[in-house]
């Protein structure tokens, strides 16, 4: 009698550890293709998602640009979180993404920004450039990138884009427009207000109304059938979301 209870306690000390092994072994690392102003709030969905899954993200960071041509070209990632929403339509356009699995998954926000701690950039800032010494003003190419679409319906908004037009300085990306309002290359930039929250001074920005340009939709794919991008599809669209992006500088979809 006294073996057999050793005996099925060994056997469930056992089936424990095979269960345990079992789920460690099915746990994957995700291949996440993210636009370069989503990055760093990426990095703390990684750490939410990663302490309540087993899973593991691989961060690929850049313009979303040079995501979708990868994927185009056969880059093994699992999902994509682009920028904006016509590439995630192109891909399921061209058949690299299946009927529903595109998804917002967040509305990015647009910040008339400066590194000038004071006066604090405002409306005024651009009606009254001349009067506040503005020689370039840095934007994404709205020809390829929602925020500088964004910036550009501003701008139009206001009535100053004709006047301001030979001072405007192009990046590729609102990173790279980011980039030359950092480096001083422009005084004023029309940047994302997540890259602005990142470095602790978004309150020297002019916070720009939701209403003065249409809503940047980013929206993400599901390239893959694999258990953890299906996991943190799921996540991205979760009510886990919500406080995330708001921190971080994004309206919730569902907001």
């Amino acid at each position: 009698m006294r073996y057999r209870i050793l005996s099925g306690q060994i056997a469930g000390i056992w089936l424990f550890a095979l269960a345990a092994i079992g789920t460690h072994a099915g746990a994957e690392t995700i291949n996440v293709a993210v636009a370069s102003n989503f990055a760093a709030t990426m990095h703390v969905v990684k750490q939410r998602f990663e302490a309540e899954q087993d899973h593991q993200i691989n961060i690929i960071a850049g313009s979303s640009g040079k995501h979708f041509a990868q994927i185009i070209n056969g880059a093994p990632f699992d999902l994509f979180l682009s920028a904006d929403s016509e590439r995630p339509r192109q891909l399921e356009i061209r058949g690299h993404v299946a009927i529903g699995r595109r998804h917002v998954y967040a509305i990015g926000q647009l910040i008339l920004w400066s590194r000038r701690p004071d006066p604090p950039l405002t409306e005024t800032s651009l009606l009254q450039h001349e009067r506040n010494g503005l020689r370039r003003l840095a934007l994404a190419n709205p020809n390829l990138a929602p925020y500088g679409r964004a910036a550009v319906e501003v701008m139009t908004k206001l009535g100053v884009y004709e006047q301001l037009r030979a001072k405007l300085v192009m990046g590729e990306n609102v990173s790279q427009a980011f980039q030359f309002t950092y480096t001083g290359n422009a005084e004023f930039g029309f940047v994302a207000l997540s890259q602005a929250l990142a470095l602790g001074q978004s309150d020297s920005g002019w916070h720009i109304p939701l209403d003065y340009y249409q809503p940047i939709s980013q929206e993400m794919v599901l390239l893959s059938n694999r258990a953890g991008a299906r996991a943190l599809f799921a996540f991205l669209q979760s009510a886990a979301m919500a406080p995330i992006l708001l921190e971080y500088g994004y309206v919730p979809p569902q907001i």
